[in-house]
């Protein structure tokens, strides 16, 4: 059986969630409220124990030479976030930067058209793989905005150049480089870049085998990846809860694959406290025995490989 696996990681509206503190809140819009307060690490490894260690186990052993694991091994799944690189210098002001956020840009510009449609990646093996190439138009018009508008003067950022370049990043498959489109803007010594093909996060992936039931509740929690730190040593992941505590998590490695268990504590509602139906999930750090590196992360209930989301 084949299906359509959306395999960015983490969107808190997909958890089943009721009260607690500090929550990732998603209404039925799927607006997000503040972000929680991150639960760290420790400076300790915290091996997976119990029931959902055993699951852990049985979906790190079900990945390595599966059908899901080769389509994974010979796509293009960066573990990192890839949506915008930008130079070091950024923002010379809040002027900029509010500028940036609110997409306020003055194009001056002409955009490159591509030719083929297609674009190569290459990866640190040698070998490649041929994507369809994202134009710059749409590169442009995806710029993420994030501010709430602009009244009044509102100074723009200038575009005196647009053209391809590449960039090195981190995949499923190791080091990669990817197509880019670099963005030259005035003041700044150093392009803005983005990239000139997507993940291939919706592609048709087969489902592995079930490998046990949920939702492990008593004894752990499935998680999404949110991030992995540039050493590989820590991950970030949303665990979710209902009226709960949210305790720091557990973690499952083999040398192919990494399970994150999430852990709650129930908590005691007061004679005047009700568990809300809105959906919450709090960020948990992951500290492994050793970097990330090739290895996958793998969804403790589902089997699923993770990738971090895209902001």
């Amino acid at each position: 059986m084949r299906v359509r696996t959306a395999l960015a990681a983490g969107a808190a509206a997909l958890l089943l969630g009721g009260c607690a503190s500090h929550p990732v809140t998603v209404d039925g819009g799927g607006s997000r409220a503040v972000p929680a307060t991150t639960v760290p690490a420790g400076p300790e490894v915290r091996p997976a124990t119990g029931a959902a260690a055993a699951q852990a186990a049985k979906v790190a052993a079900a990945w390595p030479g599966s059908e899901l694991q080769q389509a994974w091994d010979h796509g293009y799944f960066p573990v990192e976030d890839t949506t915008e690189w930008l130079p070091a210098d950024a923002f010379h002001s809040g002027a900029d930067k509010q500028a940036y956020d609110e997409r306020r840009f003055d194009l001056k510009a002409t955009l490159p058209v591509s030719v083929s449609g297609l674009a190569e990646v290459r990866f640190a093996d040698g070998s490649t793989l041929a994507l369809p190439q994202r134009s710059a138009r749409a590169a442009f018009d995806a710029i993420p905005a994030n501010g709430s508008g602009c009244v009044g003067d509102c100074p723009a950022l200038t575009i005196t150049d647009v053209r391809p370049g590449t960039r090195e990043v981190a995949t499923s498959r190791g080091r990669a480089t990817v197509p880019t489109w670099e963005f030259t803007v005035a003041g700044y010594a150093e392009p803005f870049r983005y990239p000139a093909v997507l993940p291939q996060a919706g592609q048709s992936l087969p489902r592995p085998h079930p490998t046990g039931t949920g939702p492990w509740s008593a004894d752990g929690s499935d998680t999404s990846l949110a991030e992995v730190s540039p050493d590989g040593l820590l991950l970030t992941a949303y665990v979710p809860f209902g009226c709960a505590t949210v305790d720091p998590g557990t973690v499952y490695e083999t040398d192919r694959a990494v399970v994150l268990i999430g852990h709650s504590t129930p908590r005691t509602l007061g004679p005047n406290e009700v568990c809300p139906a809105s959906a919450n999930a709090a960020p948990v750090e992951f500290r492994l025995s050793r970097p990330l590196g090739t290895r996958t992360v793998l969804g403790l209930a589902d089997g699923l490989p993770q990738l971090p989301r895209q902001h």
